[in-house]
């Protein structure tokens, strides 16, 4: 019987990752430069921005994976990643953005995401600061989003050269061809206790990997992205792995949940749900470790 397993992202793998970008980053991009962004708004740009602001997590993550730290004056309270980010300046939550602050940093490009509004959005623009807008909701539009910011920014080969590693890591969930072709059912379990219990569904980048992978997520075609589901629904559908962020070993402990397939075939693995739920460069390593859970799985 396989024994529980851990899921971490590999920090090291993902730095070294990193510092080959650094080294290909080069600028291509031709100015005077226009974009359409994920918004479908048009971006004009005459030279590569030197003051940008990042409106997400995400967006931040990218930034520094193309090599742009230095060029970054000001990210949202919640970005914390890379470590480097926690001497950036503040702008506040991500939504609605702070614009007061935001002006006072004089940015020559805010990188916004959809979580930001799209009146803010078009403020900051009216206001005439340059804005561009990225709104990766699954691996394809992630992949395109690295393009346009690595165009926006004249890093466009290292921007390439993440996008190809993404798509490795895409394909490396395939399921393989000796495959039976049946889709064992998957239950994404996210919270901090089963008292509270969410889990991720169409529309989601934890979703969309599950499927790649060849199985079912039984939050998958309820209806929403991020919603709860209940314990009724959960015993019916019985699946027989769960991907956690808590301690599987709780799953055990609970009346209900350890007579589900899942639990009492030590199928509980834990994952890092936090960074499935970012569009940006972990995610390569997220997917990786996946496809290692997979060899991991009783058949």
């Amino acid at each position: 019987m396989l024994s529980r397993s851990r899921i971490r992202i590999r920090s090291g793998q993902l730095s070294g990752m990193l510092v080959l970008l650094l080294a290909l980053a080069v600028t291509t991009s031709a100015y005077p430069l226009q974009l359409t962004d994920q918004f479908g708004r048009t971006l004009s740009l005459n030279k590569p921005p030197e003051r940008i602001i990042s409106g997400s997590p995400g967006n931040t993550e990218i930034l520094f994976a193309l090599g742009l730290a230095d060029r970054i004056v000001g990210v949202t309270d919640w970005c914390d990643y890379p470590s480097a980010v926690e001497n950036k300046p503040r702008i506040g939550n991500i939504a609605p953005l702070n614009l007061e602050r935001v002006i006072s940093l004089r940015p020559d490009l805010v990188l916004a995401c959809n979580l930001n509004g799209k009146d803010p959005v078009e403020n900051l623009s009216t206001l005439g600061i340059p804005t561009f807008a990225l709104n990766p909701v699954s691996f394809a539009a992630l992949a395109e989003a690295i393009q346009l910011v690595g165009q926006l920014t004249a890093t466009e080969t290292a921007a390439q050269q993440l996008v190809a590693e993404l798509e490795a890591a895409l394909a490396a969930l395939a399921p393989e061809e000796k495959s039976s072709g049946r889709k064992p059912k998957v239950l994404i379990a996210i919270g901090s206790d089963l008292s509270d219990l969410w889990t991720a569904g169409t529309g989601t980048f934890l979703d969309e990997a599950v499927t790649l992978l060849g199985w079912e997520n039984i939050g998958g075609g309820l209806g929403f992205s991020w919603g709860q589901i209940n314990l009724e629904y959960i015993l019916a559908e019985n699946p027989e792995l769960i991907l956690t962020e808590m301690n599987p070993a709780i799953f055990e402990q609970d009346p209900f949940f350890r007579e589900l397939t899942a639990v009492r075939g030590n199928q509980v693995f834990q994952i890092n749900v936090d960074t499935f739920s970012r569009p940006g460069p972990r995610l390569i390593e997220a997917l990786a470790d996946l496809a290692l859970l997979r060899e991991q799985v009783q058949k």
